[in-house]
């Protein structure tokens, strides 16, 4: 049987539009994607076919997404060189799951993945950034490092300790083993203040893009300044009064729900609401309270000097010691699940899976090796 959508009828800035909701498989890329195009005035000319499918519709099917897109990614220009039976095969891995690969500079590991919104012309973004201004010590051992790489600079850092393992440059993976744990263990939520202040600033009024985060894709726009998350939760599928929910704090917190005409609302503490996507109440997936870990505030790293390293380095060791190295892999697919009690053979595994299908022949994929890795890349902004 194929898998199905839900829409929901929203009315943004005066305009009425049809969106898509969740099903089962969560806050899918598909949906975020699939979402900026039918809401997105800038995207308009490019997005007639699927507005046209689900305009009127209360069920729209995956099979009928994917045809559809098929059909608008050979008529895009961006696609010039695409087959549409090669966009048949790899569509479905929006819904399926994309290995997607943050660097900690505020960029993207490139391959098909990134290709496949580009083909769209919309923007993904991620704020998992290291604070550049007020630490540089911990930005040049960190924003060099994509998450992948990270995880293998941690499983050879605990090789090295606990194997006696030998590198060619142990000392450097033990320095920036360091620093990457700080990190990790200060930004749980995968959202730093840093980063979603990075976020606001290159993201263009009124604008929308899909925000990648914890393994979750949402559509994200800029509104007056502020950045706000679509809400797709089935469970609110009947509120005509809740449509975005703001993003204001790295855990949810200070989060709340929004009309589509961006007027606050408000939600009722209810069993029902319990299990919606009103996270900042009941259980915020990017919450460091349902982890047991504390959320730093990145931006006064510099001020705490060699003592917060310290500090950092030791709350990281614990949950090294605790987890068996799952502090380094819990938040990437396949190698959490690994069954294979060995670090090196879970990274090599993951890595493997991150790899295949790597590259489309349509225009704008490249292997990434000349990406400029010591800066943030804030001359890219999303339109």
């Amino acid at each position: 049987m194929d898998v199905s959508f839900l829409t929901k009828s929203v009315q943004i800035n005066g305009t009425q539009y049809k969106i898509l909701l969740q099903n089962g498989q969560g806050k899918c890329a598909l949906i975020a994607l699939v979402n900026v195009l039918l809401i997105s005035p800038a995207h308009a000319r490019y997005s007639q076919e699927i507005c046209k499918l689900v305009k009127g519709k209360e069920i729209v099917t995956l099979n009928e997404i994917v045809q559809t897109l098929a059909d608008m990614g050979v008529q895009n220009p961006n696609g010039a060189s695409v087959e549409k039976q090669q966009l048949l095969k790899i569509l479905p891995q929006l819904y399926s799951g994309l290995n997607i690969n943050p660097e900690f500079n505020g960029s993207f590991e490139d391959g098909v993945e990134m290709s496949l919104f580009r083909l769209y012309n919309v923007g993904i973004v991620h704020g998992w950034i290291i604070d550049g201004d007020n630490d540089l010590n911990a930005y040049e051992h960190v924003s060099k490092y994509s998450y992948m790489g990270a995880q293998k600079v941690l499983v050879q850092s605990y090789e090295i300790q606990k194997n006696n393992a030998q590198f060619e440059n142990d000392e450097q993976i033990q320095s920036d083993a360091t620093y990457l744990k700080s990190f990790l263990a200060r930004s749980a939520t995968q959202l730093t203040d840093y980063g979603l202040n990075h976020l606001k600033e290159i993201l263009v009024e009124r604008s929308y893009a899909v925000l990648f985060r914890n393994d979750h894709f949402c559509t994200l726009y800029k509104n007056n300044g502020e950045l706000f998350t679509l809400v797709t939760d089935p469970t609110y599928r009947n509120r005509k009064d809740i449509n975005w929910q703001s993003l204001t704090s790295v855990n949810g917190l200070q989060d709340s729900y929004y009309t589509g005409n961006f007027i606050p609302t408000s939600l009722e503490r209810t069993d029902t609401t319990a299990t919606g996507q009103n996270d900042s109440y009941i259980s915020n997936p990017f919450s460091d309270q349902n982890t047991g870990r504390v959320t730093t505030n990145q931006g006064n790293s510099g001020a705490s000097g060699i003592q917060q390293i310290e500090d950092d380095e030791e709350l990281a060791r614990r949950l090294q010691e605790q987890e068996d190295m799952r502090a380094a892999s819990n938040m990437q697919n396949g190698y959490a699940n690994s069954s294979s009690d060995n670090p090196r053979e879970r990274f090599q595994r993951s890595e493997k899976n991150s790899k295949k299908n790597k590259f489309l022949s349509f225009n704008g994929s490249s292997d990434g090796k000349n990406r400029k890795r010591d800066k943030l890349k804030k001359s890219c902004v999303v339109m």
